[in-house]
């Protein structure tokens, strides 16, 4: 017996040692020395405190070769999920429950929308230069760097990133400002059902007059809108973090900074998005 609790403890302390090395290997590096290809000069990065990368590089384009890198290894599973969520592509990772967002997503067809503008780029131009070297970046991480631990459980391979990645995302993001999607519905139903006068409190009650008679939605035309206002809103919810509404700005003047110099925060309405 006591050769079996020794055997059995000494167990437990390999698999401790080997989950502790397993999770080591999927931190991201913080100091030391890595090689980038096709940088013109070395480039520092720096973080602080909070995490936050600090890049100082010799040229523009190594500075966003050296961000797509910092981005890929801290940020790869999520920028994963973005890029399945706008090319329609999550269910096969997430399964069934996923199947109704990338039918919504592939309707929209963000994707071919993407592929279309990308076509139209001008590749030696500035901006397309600088994606490029940021795509650069994220897939020599790819390359060169430890899968997240997401990667693992789901099975998800590494795939380069694109052009057309990107702006497919960014297509996502356009659409995150669609609040109409998700409050329209309710709106509309309030209006007609109701009277216009209940729209009054928020402020929404529009003037008529000149507008074209609508005819009057049935019981399954609602329930269609409905389902597109909960689709819509799930989508944005597995996107990751939830969305902020709203957008603000403010100045902090100088006396009350630590540089002395006056800070300007601006928010603008879409929700967390870095990277994009």
């Amino acid at each position: 017996m006591k050769r079996f609790f020794i055997f059995c403890s000494a167990l437990v302390a390999c698999i401790a040692l080997a989950a502790t090395w397993y999770v080591q290997e999927k931190l991201p590096q913080r100091s030391g020395d890595l090689h980038l290809t096709q940088l013109s000069a070395a480039v520092e990065v720096h973080y602080d405190e909070r995490g936050v990368p600090h890049i100082q590089a010799q040229t523009e384009l190594d500075a966003y070769r050296a961000l797509g890198y910092v981005h890929a290894q801290d940020r790869l599973f999520q920028m994963e999920i973005m890029r399945r969520l706008a090319r329609g592509e999550l269910s096969e990772i997430l399964g069934e429950k996923a199947v109704k967002m990338d039918r919504l997503f592939r309707t929209l067809r963000l994707h071919q929308h993407a592929q279309q503008y990308v076509q139209k780029i001008d590749l030696d131009s500035a901006p397309a230069q600088a994606l490029l070297a940021y795509l650069d970046g994220i897939n020599q991480y790819q390359a060169q760097g430890a899968k997240p631990l997401e990667f693992d459980l789901l099975g998800i391979s590494p795939r380069p990133y694109t052009m057309e990645d990107t702006v497919s995302i960014a297509g996502y993001l356009a659409y995150s400002f669609a609040a109409a999607f998700r409050t329209e519905p309710t709106l509309s139903y309030i209006r007609q059902e109701l009277g216009e006068d209940y729209l009054t409190i928020f402020d929404l009650k529009t003037p008529s007059a000149g507008a074209l008679p609508q005819a009057s939605l049935t019981g399954a035309d609602w329930s269609q809108l409905h389902s597109l206002s909960q689709l819509s809103q799930e989508a944005l919810y597995n996107a990751g973090l939830p969305q902020f509404e709203g957008s603000n700005a403010w100045v902090l003047n100088g006396s009350k900074t630590a540089s002395g110099k006056p800070l300007l925060a601006g928010d603008p309405h879409i929700n967390f998005s870095v990277p994009a």
